[in-house]
């Protein structure tokens, strides 16, 4: 068996955070155009930005906790 092939599902979850990244800036950048963020308070608290972002930022932040572990094992 190739051991090289555990690095298939470390790119994939690295393509997966950079995607969302990207998402999450469509998001914001719509948000944003809308008028539906206060930009001062948007600094210092995310419960200013609208559910459709705090969704992408919430799911890049569950990425960077349990795949951290995979990442470790793999390596």
């Amino acid at each position: 068996m190739n051991q090289s092939i555990i690095f298939y599902p470390l790119l994939a979850q690295v393509l997966l955070v950079l995607v969302l990244y990207v998402i999450l800036g469509i998001e914001k950048s719509k948000a944003y155009k809308r008028g539906e963020v206060d930009r001062v308070k948007a600094a210092l608290h995310n419960d200013a930005w609208p559910d459709s972002v705090l969704k992408v930022s919430n799911n890049i932040r569950n990425q960077f906790e349990t795949p951290i572990l995979f990442f470790v094992l793999s390596l």
